[in-house]
């Protein structure tokens, strides 16, 4: 139970992380730069990143969960079914 809190709360911090990123960079000016890259523009690829990714892993999360209940409940069936 703890481990599961544990990965539900990086979870959690990496979306607000991301947001946060990529709303700062809607206050942060354009003419900052940052290795020659606008700092603004960073954080929209930064945030933004780190925002997809963490859609992408929990659409594959429930996927897979969805998946693995589907294959369950097959086998449950034929199961009963004999």
């Amino acid at each position: 139970m703890t481990e599961s809190l544990t990965a539900l709360s990086q979870r959690n911090e990496a979306f607000w992380i991301g947001l946060a990123l990529f709303l700062l960079s809607v206050i942060t000016p354009e003419s900052l730069l940052l290795g020659g890259i606008g700092l603004s523009r960073l954080l929209i690829i930064v945030g933004g990143g780190i925002l997809l990714v963490r859609t992408f892993v929990g659409c594959y999360r429930i996927l897979k969960t969805t998946a693995v209940a589907g294959a369950i409940g097959y086998r449950e069936g034929q199961h009963n079914g004999r």
